[in-house]
């Protein structure tokens, strides 16, 4: 059974919103942080109660709601982006130690996130489909990937750029035991002859992989490393 925690969800926007209601129906208790006190308004009327008024420039006022709710994660999931750029970086700097979670639209702005110091990056428009997909066909999954988000630190998402002549080339996914004889997981992977489109694996297709395709894979750190050592990736 996941864990459940205490987390600090800024904003209650488009997408927090969802965020908050998902995070709610695992059971986790949801602090909603906002300076927007019209999204609050939102909030409560969905049945929020611990909703409080903020200004993210305040230090004070974030360090008071962190150690007065004993916050084990910190979710910015603003609509805007740059509030959750900032916000990552004030709490990286006031609390190392305490994981940051935030969402992105762009690969641009994972990467300033990453930069900034988030610990996870979602982009929104994935993960609300997959997760998704996970809850109504693959329950299982859904409580593993919030295994991956609140928990384990030691689990990693990786691209790998397929070699020519690796022992992948020219291969078929379902040919491949990722999980059983490597001990990574499949997400997906971006098909160069189709012109860098992203496949989900989780639809069932059985692609064929080729060189210079990017697989995206799940898995333990060490796992991973052996597995591109495998396939000869430089490590």
């Amino acid at each position: 059974m996941v864990k459940k925690h205490k987390i600090l969800l800024f904003g209650f926007g488009r997408y927090a919103e969802q965020i908050a209601k998902n995070l709610a129906l695992d059971a986790h208790h949801v602090v909603i942080a906002s300076l927007d006190k019209e999204e609050l308004k939102v909030a409560a009327k969905d049945g929020f109660e611990d909703l409080h008024v903020v200004d993210i420039k305040d230090d004070a006022q974030l360090t008071d709601l962190i150690l007065d709710h004993d916050i084990t994660h910190i979710f910015c999931a603003f609509d805007d982006e740059e509030k959750n750029i900032y916000l990552s970086i004030t709490f990286k700097s006031l609390f190392r130690t305490l994981p940051v979670i935030a969402i992105c639209e762009s690969k641009e702005t994972e990467r300033k996130l990453k930069l900034a110091g988030a610990d996870k990056v979602i982009d929104t428009m994935v993960a609300a489909a997959n997760r998704l997909y996970y809850i109504v066909e693959k329950p299982a999954v859904a409580e593993a990937i919030d295994e991956i988000l609140f928990k384990d630190k030691s689990i990693i998402f990786e691209e790998i750029k397929v070699p020519k002549g690796s022992f992948l080339d020219g291969k078929n996914i379902k040919d491949i035991a990722f999980s059983k004889k490597y001990k990574v997981i499949l997400i997906g992977l971006v098909d160069k002859e189709l012109g860098n489109k992203f496949i989900f694996v989780t639809r069932g297709i059985n692609h064929k992989i080729d060189a210079g395709d990017v697989l995206v894979v799940v898995g333990k750190k060490e796992d991973i490393k052996n597995f591109k050592k495998l396939l000869g990736v430089m490590v």
